[in-house]
């Protein structure tokens, strides 16, 4: 198992604030900005051989899950971001919805990774967070992963680009 760099908070941080401003359709709860960040890392990973946060991934029933997303979450709570409980539909939990409260920091980041951050955030504005969780499911990096277990990046080299495990 390769293990990532160290966190690197500040574009953690940056990359929170960046899905928060840039998607403004209220379709950004916890579930949905906890999928763009691993498809943010994972797609930059099989790119650049990098990840951008520096987190790692378990595999969760809900599909992947950054170990220190929630962490991160707390800290920029209050002062960074606005969480709001909001009801999506009856019979559905209400989904927790995530707002900036202050503008991303551009410099944190490298060209790659600024352009990385749009194409994620281009490619599932319009999905909820059930419809990326299910696209992660999809995916080798999941599929390949005991349950509640580490993720290795290097899966990402196993799947394609239609989102299904590539033949090994």
């Amino acid at each position: 198992m390769v293990k990532t760099s160290k966190i690197n908070e500040k574009k953690y941080r940056n990359a929170i604030l960046f899905f928060a401003k840039k998607i403004q359709n209220g379709t950004l709860g916890k579930l949905k900005l906890m999928k763009l960040l691993y498809f943010l890392d994972f797609d930059f990973f099989e790119k650049y051989g990098r990840s951008v946060t520096g987190d790692e991934y378990l595999r969760f029933e809900y599909g992947p899950v950054p170990h220190m997303g929630e962490k991160m979450l707390k800290k920029m709570s209050g002062s960074e971001i606005k969480i709001t409980k909001r009801k999506v539909a009856v019979g559905l939990n209400d989904q927790m919805h995530i707002e900036a409260l202050k503008d991303f920091d551009i410099n944190v980041f490298t060209k790659e990774e600024l352009l990385m951050l749009e194409e994620v955030a281009d490619k599932w504005e319009k999905f909820a967070g059930a419809e990326m969780k299910n696209a992660s499911h999809g995916e080798a990096p999941w599929i390949a992963t005991k349950p509640n277990s580490v993720i290795d990046y290097n899966l990402v080299y196993y799947r394609n680009k239609y989102g299904e495990m590539a033949k090994i």
